[in-house]
């Protein structure tokens, strides 16, 4: 039972930039949305924090006033350039 909760949660997992909202769901919980126009640095990370990132391969976002969320898009180069076409301005 344990084991079918984990395969759902890692395969469930989703990443939808939604306007200028990026939101985040695995399995059953959703995280609080984040407004893409208050992120400042994209990078790649390999923390092994929980997060919703069912990959080790992962990137770090630093949002708002000092928070950070780690996740884990498949394809990250597109994603990190679509985060970009958002908020060229802060994004380092």
């Amino acid at each position: 039972m344990l084991f079918g909760l984990i395969l759902y949660l890692l395969y469930t997992t989703v990443y939808i930039i939604d306007g200028k909202i990026l939101r985040i769901k695995t399995g059953f919980f959703t995280y609080k949305p984040i407004d893409i126009t208050t992120i400042k640095v994209i990078k790649k990370t390999n923390n092994l924090l929980s997060s919703p990132a069912p990959s080790l391969d992962r990137i770090q976002i630093d949002y708002g006033l000092n928070q950070t969320i780690i996740i884990s898009p498949k394809y990250k180069e597109q994603f990190k350039s679509d985060l970009l076409f958002i908020n060229s301005s802060n994004i380092i």
